[in-house]
């Protein structure tokens, strides 16, 4: 029988005598950032206002020290006026700053002055019923340090619809944007090195029929980007009519038989000069160990086919 809490919109946690999570809704999850299975026996302890008056269930700035231990990601709680009520060592260790430190002030004052307006803006959406989720910005942290987060937020309401505060997680990007810059400028000096030895790639992606070029092999081949529809057919339209069927079943072959080859295909360019292409190319392997695909290089071999 299903569950009838998991067709429940809202965050909700249900606990055991002991403060343990024994069933919890999906949003709940989605808000801490974990899949649901992963809060079931977790402790969660509620923090309530110094009146200790309560609404619906819960108190003006309650909400939630949830998950001390869950380091990798920033957990905090806000009140209705935007203020830290909560604040797990994840937060502690990713801006710097210790529970006490920050407990009593605005989110907004570990921006730097230029974002600040943005983080005020963010609970005013929240504030309105808004679920805020991955907005991209940046803090400081303690230190000086300015770190590029995801910041999701969204809205803890009473029973009777009010709000009654905020929960917010923030993830750390340094990494990601790190890899991200690597990566862009491996692409940059593969680019280069393409230009300079006249040599392009291409991918084959058997299961969508997708076939991506670098840009100087659409240089090479004298192809416009925006007039390639990156398909099978629109790869081998560009190689001579003699020998477009021997590499369609190369490429073919590569895939079935999981082998490597190498070849030397002509085309016709727009102007009119024929010219050879030599490729060599590899099966694709996924992480299942089926082959997805094939990748190659080409480059002009025109006048060594002269040569020959």
């Amino acid at each position: 029988m299903r569950d009838p809490i998991e067709d429940v919109a809202d965050a909700v946690l249900v606990l055991a005598k002991d403060g343990r999570v024994v069933r919890a809704t999906p949003a709940a999850a989605e808000i801490l950032g974990v899949a649901p299975g992963e809060l079931l026996g977790r402790t969660v302890s509620l923090v309530e206002s110094a009146s200790g008056n309560r609404e619906g269930g819960f108190s003006g700035r309650a909400v939630l020290d949830i998950f001390a231990d869950l380091s990798s990601l920033a957990l905090f709680s806000q009140d209705t006026t935007g203020h830290i009520v909560s604040w797990n060592r994840g937060a502690e260790r990713i801006f710097g700053y210790s529970e006490d430190e920050v407990v009593g002030h605005a989110l907004r004052m570990l921006a730097p002055k230029h974002l600040r307006a943005d983080l005020e803006s963010v609970q005013e959406r929240v504030a309105a019923g808004e679920r805020v989720e991955r907005e991209f910005t940046e803090i400081r942290r303690k230190d000086g340090m300015p770190i590029p987060i995801a910041l999701s937020v969204s809205a803890v309401t009473g029973a009777s619809g009010a709000f009654m505060g905020a929960v917010g997680v923030a993830q750390e990007l340094t990494e990601t944007r790190l890899a991200q810059a690597a990566l862009a400028e491996v692409e940059q000096r593969f680019r280069e090195w393409e230009a300079l030895a006249h040599v392009g790639r291409w991918l084959w992606d058997v299961g969508s029929d997708a076939v991506q070029w670098s840009d100087e092999l659409h240089r090479m081949h004298g192809v416009d980007p925006r007039d390639f529809d990156g398909t099978l057919d629109a790869h081998l339209s560009v190689v001579h009519p003699d020998d477009r069927d021997r590499v369609r079943s190369l490429m073919e072959g590569a895939v079935a038989t999981s082998q490597p080859y190498e070849d030397v295909y002509r085309v016709v360019g727009a102007d009119a000069v024929t010219r050879s292409f030599a490729t060599r190319a590899e099966p694709a392997v996924g992480s299942s160990g089926d082959v997805v695909g094939v990748r190659g290089v080409s480059h002009d071999d025109t006048l060594s086919a002269l040569r020959r």
